[in-house]
């Protein structure tokens, strides 16, 4: 009699397990669901995400500051190399003498980021045509030259590449020979009209 008891029990035991689960009655609470990784509301995880963003943006400003500041000081740079700026000098010391007489009211002015070369402007024209003088001690050249064309926020400019000028050396103008001089302490060009001097001791004189 044990023997069909038994198999009762299992039968029960069985039906139990495949039974369906009974879903909450009309107007109970359905559970909840599983929480979010973060232990917060969807919501909530968005803010931080943000906040996270926000900081990583505060933390790469500095260095985006940086970068941005470098690449405007290279294209400054660049700029500054391609078209030079002149800018007025006093040093070394200009004078010229025309048809003997002597004057110091030449300009003297300086390329940025050309060290040997120099640009001489006579307070008017003489003999229809000296005005502007164009010296590159480098080279050991110095022109007959045209008023620069070119403009660098504001100031009168020249392209590295455009030709120095008239090269004065040997060359036969108003009658007379030019002769160019390039002494340690002073440059010398000259004919029969006018004598320019680029000294490095403000007493010396044409």
């Amino acid at each position: 009699m044990s023997k069909p008891k038994k198999t009762e029990e299992t039968r029960a035991a069985a039906e139990a397990l495949t039974a369906p689960t009974p879903g909450p009655a009309p107007g109970e609470p359905r559970p909840a669901g599983p929480a979010c990784p973060s232990g917060g509301t969807p919501a909530e995880s968005a803010a931080g995400a943000t906040r996270a963003s926000r900081g990583r943006m505060r933390r790469w400003l500095p260095d985006l500051a940086k970068v941005a500041l470098a690449l405007a000081v290279i294209a400054v740079a660049a700029a500054i190399w391609y078209q030079p700026p002149l800018i007025l000098a006093d040093f070394p010391y200009v004078s010229y003498a025309f048809q003997g007489q002597r004057a110091t009211d030449a300009q003297l002015f300086r390329p940025l980021a050309m060290p040997t070369r120099y640009y001489i402007v006579l307070p008017r024209q003489l003999a229809g045509r000296y005005q502007w003088f164009a010296v590159d001690r480098r080279r050991e050249v110095a022109a007959l030259t045209e008023q620069p064309r070119h403009r660098f926020l504001g100031r009168p400019a020249i392209k590295r590449s455009d030709p120095l000028g008239l090269d004065l050396e040997f060359r036969k103008l108003d009658g007379s020979e030019w002769r160019i001089f390039f002494f340690e302490d002073s440059i010398v060009f000259s004919n029969a009209l006018l004598t320019v001097r680029m000294d490095t001791r403000q007493d010396a004189s044409p």
